[in-house]
């Protein structure tokens, strides 16, 4: 997919009218405006902003930003839904979209090139988050009418959707095998091909649990059934701290807090939260990263009610990101206008550097990886089983076999 040069339409056309001295004066203005502006950033004449499909709540973000944003600006920036998480990352590092959306689970999968990330496009890449989105729950939906009551329910032969078209929801999946002990083999997994199909096949009654977020618009729909909905609560670690911290190592990335948005069903139920957010690489133009998050924040009243979850998109959420323990780095703009803000803190530098360091770390190591495969004649390809076996052995010894999200975790100690 490449960026678009097709035409587009004109968005906040200025209707002139009147007559004689109205006229004159309506040009007059203009000039002025126009001699007053010069001097001003000039924003790009279009860009992409790469989000998951349509009917996901990011993507409906994006939409209400970037609409306001082409409305007051001379800029169009364009929403591309992107089919699953691999294509994100991929479409930003080969140029596809100058912005896309993340959160740490697929950061973590993207440094680790696990799965579809085992690419030259989908690996390792220095990225640096910009803003956060929202704060997002992900959780266990299961029917309304479901035997299943809680997560100790899942038990062999329990019907799970495994999405292989998303890294984290497949690791969800995984992460939930992992709390109740159990293997691929003692369980069914029902593979899907998207994301909506994942969630949709819970009130088909094709699979018993998925993993998904309350957010977003199937769960909605299947809540609004004839069976409704129900979410598996994530239990506190001091109720099985083995089975817990089993699962939260192959979960890492979340906070496990009380719902209080999405799908009624969902209010009340604890399960982990994700920080969503946007990520631009590393060495984007500096002033268009500033620009657009002074943007943000600036004209967050003009966009936050265009919606349900566009009042979460400030400067608040990201703080309240940064106390939490960041968990990617971030670009140098956004630092540069948090600094002016006075929110910049030393604790936030210094947790900075480190992520920066790990992420180099990890790009410069991908790099060499496939500068190997290349002298082997290897094709870098996740299907390539010579290709992974490589660079998992020099990702192990780099890491001493943590996963990418064990080791910023490991940050913390």
């Amino acid at each position: 997919m490449t960026t678009s040069t097709k035409k587009r339409p004109l968005w906040n056309r200025v209707a002139c009218g009147a007559f004689g001295a109205s006229l004159l004066m309506a040009g007059l203005g203009q000039l002025a405006q126009a001699a007053e502006t010069d001097d001003e950033f000039e924003w790009p004449r279009y860009f992409n902003i790469i989000t998951p499909i349509v009917g996901t709540a990011n993507h409906s973000l994006g939409v209400a930003w970037a609409s306001e944003l082409s409305a007051q600006t001379n800029t169009r920036a364009r929403v591309t839904p992107a089919p699953n998480g691999y294509s994100r990352v991929s479409w930003l590092n080969t140029g596809e979209g100058r912005i896309a959306m993340y959160q740490a689970s697929d950061y973590f999968d993207q440094m680790d090139a696990s799965e579809g990330f085992a690419t030259p496009e989908g690996g390792p890449t220095d990225t640096r988050l910009i803003n956060v989105n929202m704060i997002t729950p992900w959780g266990y939906v299961v029917r309304g009418d479901s035997k299943l009551q809680e997560m100790n329910d899942v038990e062999p032969g329990t019907r799970l959707a495994y999405a292989a078209s998303s890294s984290f929801l497949l690791t969800g999946i995984d992460a939930l095998l992992a709390y109740r002990d159990l293997d691929h083999d003692e369980v069914t997994l029902v593979e899907i091909g998207s994301y909506g199909a994942n969630t949709a096949i819970i009130p088909e009654g094709r699979a018993d649990v998925a993993f998904t977020s309350p957010h977003s618009g199937p769960s909605y729909e299947a809540e609004a059934g004839p069976h409704g909905t129900r979410w598996l609560a994530l239990p506190p670690r001091s109720d099985d701290p083995q089975a817990y911290d089993r699962y939260r190592m192959m979960h890492p990335g979340y906070v496990p807090i009380e719902t209080i948005s999405g799908v009624k069903s969902a209010h009340g139920v604890v399960m982990d939260h994700a920080f969503q957010t946007n990520h631009v690489l590393a060495d984007e133009d500096p002033e268009f990263v500033y620009q657009l998050i002074k943007w943000m924040d600036e004209q967050h009243d003009s966009y936050k009610d265009d919606f349900t979850y566009a009042y979460m998109m400030t400067t608040d959420s990201l703080v309240r990101f940064l106390e939490s323990g960041a968990l990617q780095p971030l670009h140098e703009s956004t630092i540069r206008y948090l600094k002016e803000k006075g929110l910049w803190k030393d604790k936030y530098q210094a947790r900075q550097d480190a992520l920066v360091e790990l992420a180099q770390e990890r790009v410069a190591l991908y790099q060499e990886a496939m500068a190997e495969a290349k002298k082997r004649g290897l094709t870098i390809s996740p299907a390539n089983e010579e290709w992974v076996a490589l660079w998992e052995e020099y990702r192990d010894k780099q890491s001493g076999g943590k996963s990418y999200g064990a080791m910023v975790l490991a940050l913390d100690n």
